[in-house]
């Protein structure tokens, strides 16, 4: 059984706007896949009824969509189904990940293609057809800073080698697919303190980047694992307040901490630390 939550990066600290890379062996690259069980059914229904809102790719990109796929094939050991749609869907089918492709045009790397069935708070409308710079303009220095270290960092993986880091947050409830949460964000709002063990939960991506050796293009891959705080053990709780405390202006800014403010503040003060 796999351990819950299946990664712990506030362990490490508050978020941080860094790439913050390490490499990883490639058999690590998508297995053991901690939310099969739980993301890939919903993920099939969301693709049937939000077709729209869960794929989109331009003109072109079709190569890197087949050797993508390709390699999760072969990462998993599995066989798409054999359909007709574009590489990078059947893929996307296999793995909990959305699968997000990468691909230079110019002087820029573009978002070419993507599969998103749990996106964190961006939408395929919004992204689709934008370069690092612009997909990362709403980060504290987002541009040109943090999408310059991960442009070079791009240009700069062997073909090949696979690399990992983690993001994570907070949110009301356990929904995967959340283009905007702004609705999810009202709610908190308006709930009172009293039902935060029963609604607020942890969010991490666990992102990571593997570079197509054929294409050469950049296969971008998030994980999403959802938990309820009220199942973490004392000292990841301990870990997770700690971080959530000492987070500076600039991460509390961009992902909208306060919101949650009051219902962390019961929660903290009622939780149980003599637990294991």
């Amino acid at each position: 059984m796999t351990a819950r939550p299946p990664f712990t990066p506030f362990a490490d600290g508050s978020p941080k706007f860094q790439p913050g890379l390490r490499r990883i062996e490639p058999v690590n690259w998508l297995l053991p896949d901690t939310e099969a069980d739980i993301a890939l059914e919903a993920k099939a229904k969301l693709f049937a009824e939000r077709p729209n809102e869960t794929f989109a790719a331009l003109a072109g990109s079709e190569p890197g969509q087949k050797e993508a796929c390709s390699l999760v094939e072969q990462a998993l050991g599995q066989v798409c189904s054999p359909t007709s749609e574009p590489g990078l869907l059947a893929a996307s089918r296999l793995v909990s990940d959305d699968l997000c492709l990468m691909e230079r045009q110019g002087e820029h790397w573009v978002l070419r293609a993507a599969s998103l069935a749990a996106p964190t708070h961006f939408s395929l409308a919004d992204t689709l057809g934008k370069s690092l710079e612009n997909l990362h303009q709403p980060v504290p220095d987002g541009t040109p800073a943090l999408a310059g270290k991960i442009g070079k960092m791009f240009d700069q993986v062997p073909p090949g080698a696979v690399f990992e880091r983690f993001n994570w947050t907070i949110q009301l409830g356990n929904t995967r697919f959340m283009p905007d949460a702004a609705p999810m964000r009202a709610q908190a709002l308006l709930t009172a303190p009293e039902q935060a063990s029963k609604v607020l939960h942890l969010r991490v991506e666990r992102q990571t980047i593997l570079r197509l050796p054929k294409t050469l293009g950049v296969l971008f891959c998030i994980r999403i694992c959802i938990d309820p705080l009220r199942n973490l053990s004392a000292a990841q709780a301990k870990q997770l307040f700690t971080a959530w405390a000492q987070a500076d202006e600039h991460v509390r800014g961009y992902k909208n901490w306060a919101v949650f403010d009051r219902l962390m503040v019961h929660f903290v003060d009622n939780f149980d630390f003599s637990k294991n």
